[in-house]
């Protein structure tokens, strides 16, 4: 015999090894395949949660806006306004009336109105002071006295400036202030008794008015509110009481 024969026993024994062997190699692929297995439903459980998630967000955005308050409606357009640069007229159709008294001014002195002021149109100065006026302020007024002694005044020629007058009981507007003006028919007025029925004839009289179109082209009337007299004697001066307003520019 070359060598002894193994016995019996060893063989059994390496027979029990080798299945011994093949049993655990069997369990430990068993156990890899389940690890395997839970970390796959794992990770389909993860996705499966983060799905349902953002579902949910989606549909509370979706609420969120549907809850959400209209915006409100746009309101109307506002456009800026440019200031105008123009400068305003020397008088404002619609301004209150200046009250004036026509009336003697006395020796060495005169009284002067100028219509195209706003105001303070009415003012007495004496000869002296006239005199050292130039030209073109002594045009510019549209009332001056004529003669001292008996409450004379003239409407001044020139510069386009005329003068008419409203008698009592016609409409005074400004369509027919503008046609008595410019009728031209009043040059000069005497406030006297010695003149008291001139003043009649001429309507210059409580009601009537006087219309004046001034050399800076304004329509100005000068309503008569009172007319009075000191006493019957014909040297007496009087006094003539106006309502003074202006109606605007006149173009045309």
């Amino acid at each position: 015999m070359t060598g002894p024969d193994r016995s019996f026993d060893a063989q059994v024994r390496d027979g029990n090894a080798y299945q011994a062997g093949q049993s655990q190699t069997v369990d430990n692929s068993h156990t890899v395949h389940h690890h395997d297995s839970g970390r796959g439903h794992g990770v389909l459980g993860a996705v499966a949660v983060l799905s349902v998630s953002g579902l949910v967000f989606g549909l509370y955005q979706v609420a969120r806006h549907e809850e959400r308050p209209a915006p409100p409606a746009p309101g109307p357009a506002v456009t800026a306004q440019g200031s105008s640069t123009a400068p305003p007229a020397p008088v404002t159709a619609g301004a209150k009336p200046e009250r004036i008294v026509l009336q003697r001014s006395g020796l060495g002195a005169r009284q002067v109105i100028d219509l195209d002021r706003p105001s303070g149109r009415s003012e007495r100065i004496t000869d002296d002071e006239w005199r050292l006026r130039d030209a073109k302020d002594q045009k510019s007024f549209d009332l001056v006295t004529y003669n001292a002694s008996w409450a004379e005044f003239e409407v001044p020629a020139g510069g386009g400036r005329t003068a008419g007058v409203l008698k009592p009981g016609e409409p005074v507007t400004r369509e027919s202030c503008l046609r008595a003006a410019r009728s031209g028919s009043l040059e000069r007025l005497r406030i006297s008794n010695q003149y008291r029925s001139e003043l009649d004839r001429a309507g210059l009289q409580p009601g009537g008015a006087v219309c004046v179109l001034t050399d800076r082209h304004q329509l100005v009337q000068a309503v008569v509110t009172d007319r009075e007299f000191d006493n019957d004697d014909p040297s007496t001066a009087g006094r003539l009481t106006v309502e003074v307003t202006p109606l605007g520019p006149v173009t045309d």
